[in-house]
């Protein structure tokens, strides 16, 4: 990593801005005879639905402390060793203090605590959309699908989108996951969706936060409310045209300062695409190459992760995670047939090119937060540290035989790749958050973050001369990044506005050194990026929302090495050390009525994004992925959303999207400047159904459709699923059953095409989209406190 050796200023300024009000309820467990019941449980409830809202136990003394409440009506529930208050309602619109709560030791007795499943429900906040996903169906799979069903989130080809956008961030707990695309896919879709809370779609990333990708997805687990011990083991099991299995088991453990989770799965894949490239090369003659690819994935994967919070004392506590992804097993087979004929069809020539490699990988990332409380209420400082190891290697045995119409055997051309990338990567933040009044709250903080990527890359047995056929024989390239960055915001609420607003700046150096070069790549610049967001309730019923945020794509790793991989003997991926960092700017207004049903219009300008664009060269017959930058990208449009219960036993979600997208990009032959733009729109629709008396038998179904659209300079086809799951519980919802079937009518199929200038090829992609599923979760444990021992005054407890 690299130092700097002269400091760096980063002066900011902040618009008003404010978020919920964070509001406190306390109180002191009592007996009958007004002794302090110790280690007492402490739930708060929905008014509205009963759903779970929060919960904590009493201290030794019988006080409890409740914060980071909404304003809102509740009921409050406290238990001790089987006896349990009647629900007392509390309307919570400042912080409160409730004196004594007497819990009398004739209360009835709760013999069984079931809970039942209900529906999903989204919040919409000022800079969010909440997600809860907390004892519904979707907790019975895995997190990928949860994802899917999604308010605002739309996955098509495994690629995240929002609004329209792929640069999304992914983070578990507020804690980003530093993984490649593929290698979240494989993280998300391993673990369970059971230990979730929430999830929450951050539309109005705050200053706080990185400014690195678009919106934010925030998947935030579950906290145990009460004290003691519980756990579950499930098996999942996937059959498309091959099997994929999923083993698992999640824990936690919670004590009157300690929380302690522990999740870990094992899975077993194997997965099949087909690809389909169709060429028409010009020259003295047109030609027209047909490319025919199985890809078929074998993996073994563990996914591990741990989450441990100690609260050392009333101002103090500490929290350690780790979030893993080991892969130590990949194998990849890919093969190849490509035809080459004339325009009228006639064969002249084809080859037959194999694909075999090994592509392990093993990320490990660790996180330590501190936070202390100040004396002023409200107020705290926080540190935080975090380490992530990334190490990729590919070994790869490419062999390639040609074959002239007649199937004679005319030539060979073998070679071997052998490739290794590891990535360390360093961050410290420090964090200061403390009101400034009773409805405005400053936060402010500092953040340094050190990357280093090291990619090395040997190939030999090559034929060079075939024109086009030059990949680096050896290279080691040294990739260092270092970011400062500050922030200042505010956030609160004056009468029926809430606002939000922050400004982040950052500095950034990078040096890209490649051995066998004669230049060192540099690139340092200073990015600022304001935020805001608005809401304001016009009336009971009707909600005004307005929202701004600037952000930052930096290049990824992978796509900066400056090496050419072959995944046939024409189709080739090409890295580029010279990519420039891409900037968002992102506006949106929208209203709500009855907070379930939205518009909202907005408009996103993004200069020099960058992704791989497959260009054909027809001198060399090639097909070139090219990591490039182009010039902007713009899109704009309308969304509307539905989010109701039509009957008690039906709820509705419908998302539908009208917008145009642009991209102006530079052709790699010409160097003239074309802009890809087109009209698209999408539907999605999300229904869920609960059956039986005791709410015990869900069904799911949903539906997807999303017209052509435009992608960097590709038009990209039509594409459609439809989706139907089953949820059953058992044994007071202790042992539940799912099973569903994801696009029923195997239409998630997708071809892009790419025709301008001299370019006439299009990319036919098919997955195992179709796909049954049958899980099994099993849960066991209990919700013993602490300390069942209960006495009378502070001397007895002395005594023991």
């Amino acid at each position: 990593m690299k130092n700097i050796t002269f400091p760096v200023a980063l002066f900011l300024l902040s618009s008003a801005l404010v978020a919920a009000q964070e509001l406190r309820l306390t109180g002191t467990v009592k007996d009958g005879e007004n002794a302090e019941i110790p280690f007492a449980n402490i739930i708060i409830t929905s008014a509205l639905d009963s759903s779970l809202v929060k919960g904590t136990s009493a201290d030794e003394a019988g006080y409890f402390e409740l914060n980071s409440l909404q304003k809102g009506d509740y009921l409050l529930i406290v238990s001790y060793l089987g006896n349990t208050s009647e629900p007392q309602k509390i309307a919570l619109s400042t912080d409160l203090d409730l004196g004594v709560v007497t819990l009398e030791e004739t209360t009835f007795v709760l013999k069984e605590a079931v809970v039942t499943f209900k529906n999903p429900t989204v919040e919409r906040k000022v800079d969010r959309l909440v997600f809860n996903i907390e004892n519904t169906p979707l907790s019975e799979s895995s997190i990928w699908d949860a994802l899917k069903k999604t308010p605002s989130v739309v996955i098509v080809n495994n690629e995240i989108t929002i609004k329209g956008s792929s640069d999304i961030q992914v983070m578990i707990n507020e804690r980003k996951v530093n993984l490649p695309k593929q290698d979240i896919i494989n993280l998300l879709s391993g673990a369970s969706a059971n230990h979730i809370e929430t999830i929450e779609v951050i539309t109005t990333p705050p200053a706080k936060f990185s400014a690195e990708g678009g919106m934010i997805i925030n998947i935030k687990m579950k906290k145990g409310l009460l004290s003691g011990y519980n756990g579950a083991v499930y098996n999942r099991y996937t059959q498309g045209v091959f099997a994929k299995h999923t083993v698992g088991t999640d824990h936690y453990f919670k004590s009157q300062k300690t929380d302690f989770s522990l999740n870990y799965s094992l899975g077993n894949n194997k997965e099949l695409t087909r690809y389909t490239d169709k060429t028409s090369f010009f020259d003295d003659e047109i030609s027209v190459w047909t490319a025919n690819q199985e890809n078929i994935v074998r993996l073994t994967s563990h996914n591990i992760s741990t989450f441990f919070d100690w609260e050392l004392n009333e101002k103090n506590s500490l929290s350690l995670s780790s979030i893993n992804a080991i892969t130590p097993w990949t194998k990849r087979s890919f093969i190849t047939r490509t035809n080459i004929e004339d325009l009228d069809g006639s064969l002249n020539s084809f080859f037959d090119t194999d694909n075999d490699s090994d592509a392990p990988f093993i990320n490990l990332s660790f996180y330590l937060d501190y936070v202390h409380k100040l004396n002023k209420e409200g107020a705290s400082l926080s540190l935080g540290g975090h380490y992530t190891h990334y190490t990729y290697s590919l070994d790869q045995n490419l062999d390639t035989r040609f074959f002239d119409a007649n199937g004679n055997l005319t030539g060979i051309n073998d070679f071997v790749t052998e490739s290794e990338q590891k990535i360390n990567l360093l961050s410290l933040q420090a964090d200061f958050s403390s009101p400034l009044s009773e409805n405005l709250k400053l936060e402010a903080g500092v953040r340094y973050t050190g990357i280093n990527s090291l990619s090395e890359i040997a190939q030999f047995g090559f034929d060079r001369t075939q024109p086009g056929i030059d990949p680096t024989e050896a290279g080691l390239f040294n990739y260092d990044e270092t970011i400062y960055a500050s922030y200042v915001g505010l956030n609160g609420k004056l009468d029926k506005l809430s606002f939000t607003s922050g400004l982040r700046a950052e500095y950034t150096e990078a040096i890209g050194d490649l051995d066998i070069a004669e230049d060192i790549t540099e690139n340092n610049y200073l990015e600022l990026f304001p935020n805001f967001s608005i809401l304001y309730a016009l009336g009971e019923k009707h909600d005004l929302n307005l929202y701004y945020y600037r952000r930052i794509n930096r290049p990824r790793y992978n796509s900066i090495n400056p090496f050419q991989s072959f995944q046939s003997n024409n189709i080739v991926v090409e890295g580029n050390p010279k990519l420039l960092p891409s900037t968002r700017n992102y506006t949106a207004l929208g209203y709500t009525y009855d907070k379930n049903y939205t518009v909202e219009v907005f408009y996103m300008y993004q200069n020099n994004p960058f992704q791989a664009l497959m260009f054909q060269d027809n001198d060399s017959r090639l097909l070139r992925y090219i990591n490039v930058n182009m010039d902007n990208n713009v899109s704009y449009g309308i969304d509307f959303t539905v989010n109701t219960e039509l009957t008690p036993i039906w709820d509705l979600y419908i998302l539908s999207s009208f917008f145009e997208n642009s991209f102006s990009f530079q052709d790699d032959d010409s160097g003239q400047i074309i802009r890809n733009e087109r009209f698209s729109w999408f539907f999605r629709t999300y229904n869920s159904f609960t059956f039986l008396t005791d709410k015990s038998l869900w069904a799911d179904l949903s539906f997807n459709y999303f017209s052509p659209i435009s992608s960097g300079n590709s038009e990209q086809s039509f594409y459609s699923s439809l989706d139907i799951a089953l949820t059953k519980s058992f044994w007071n919802k202790s042992m539940v059953l799912t099973m569903g079937i994801q696009d029923i009518f195997n239409q998630a199929k997708l071809l892009n095409t790419r025709r301008f200038l001299n370019q006439d090829n299009s990319t036919s992609y098919r997955d195992e989209n179709r796909l049954f599923t049958l899980g099994l979760r099993y849960k066991f444990g209990n919700v013993k406190i602490k300390d069942n021992r209960k006495s009378k005054n502070l001397d007895e407890r002395n005594r023991l």
